[in-house]
């Protein structure tokens, strides 16, 4: 594999995906350039994407050779409409217009998208060239980010993905798979849920960092690819695997204010572009990924 990408910024450096990718690139020897907003952790740039001037002085003073967009609003029911578009529009515009005027030359600029960009009912899997149609505010505000990327695009090689659910140790609880998880280690008598009887595309974290880390070091051309397992899951299944790996039983409650009127019943993504790209990747069982949730839960349990 040829050296690419000695000095890779992450923004979300110290999310769930932005940390681990940070791990798995230090572990072959890249420099990291952490940027977080809010946090004050040792060796991570505090920077908020909306200042633009701010974005500006520390691109031309860090100079990073590669450019991973994790940032944003991950919350797809995140209430603060203004957030929503200030971060994941206007930041990612500021992001661009920040690397233009320190006059960088990155060898990729990836950008983050999301699967909810696409047209929500489908009877197979979606690709790249699926219809796009984003059906919430999140959902506009990813596609208006790839719109910003594309503005950008014969100036910098800009990759943007589009990932499908993804979980894994870590994950915070207010997603669906570690909230269920954490019922089940936590051994709690009920659970409120929205609709489980509905099919959705999930990976593991591990497979999607490796796809992060292959397309920042590989030579790719510029595309746009989706980040998916290309298995459709049962959410329905979730408990019940649970139940087998935990051997506890919860009560699942349906709580009408978890429901989303309209929502269509399978949601899959198709990786044959991604496999293209970057070759085979890990594909873990999902019982394999839920296994190490609820040990790693379980142990951080009885941590306290």
């Amino acid at each position: 594999m040829a050296v690419r990408s000695e000095r890779v910024l992450i923004t979300g450096a110290t999310g769930f995906t932005g940390r681990l990718l940070a791990e798995r690139l230090r572990q072959d020897g890249r420099e990291i350039i952490a940027f977080s907003h809010g946090v004050d952790d040792e060796g991570v740039h505090n920077v908020d994407l909306r200042d633009l001037s701010g974005l500006t002085r520390a691109f031309s003073q860090l100079r990073p050779s590669a450019v991973v967009h994790l940032a944003g609003i991950a919350a797809t029911l995140h209430s603060d409409i203004d957030e929503i578009y200030a971060v994941n529009v206007v930041g990612t515009a500021n992001l661009f217009g920040a690397l233009a005027a320190a006059r960088l030359e990155p060898q990729v600029v990836i950008v983050a998208s999301s699967a909810q960009v696409y047209a929500q009912h489908a009877d197979a899997p979606l690709t790249e060239d699926s219809p796009l149609a984003p059906q919430s505010h999140y959902a506009v505000s990813k596609r208006a980010a790839e719109d910003i990327a594309r503005i950008y695009a014969s100036r910098f090689p800009v990759i943007v993905t589009r990932p499908f659910n993804y979980t894994g140790p870590g994950q915070s609880p207010s997603f669906l798979v570690p909230k269920i998880v954490q019922h089940y280690a936590a051994g709690k008598n009920q659970i409120r849920l929205g609709n489980l009887d509905v099919f959705r595309d999930f990976s593991d974290v591990r497979r999607v960092v490796e796809a992060y880390y292959r397309l920042v070091m590989q030579p790719i051309d510029p595309d746009t690819v989706n980040i998916c397992s290309g298995r459709p899951l049962h959410l329905a299944d979730i408990p019940k695997m649970l139940e087998e790996i935990s051997g506890c039983r919860i009560e699942v409650i349906t709580d009408p204010a978890l429901l989303r009127p309209g929502e269509p019943r399978l949601l899959v993504g198709s990786p044959a572009r991604l496999d293209k790209l970057v070759g085979p990747l890990p594909n873990p069982q999902f019982r394999e990924t839920l296994r190490d949730m609820y040990e790693a839960c379980t142990r951080a349990l009885s941590r306290g």
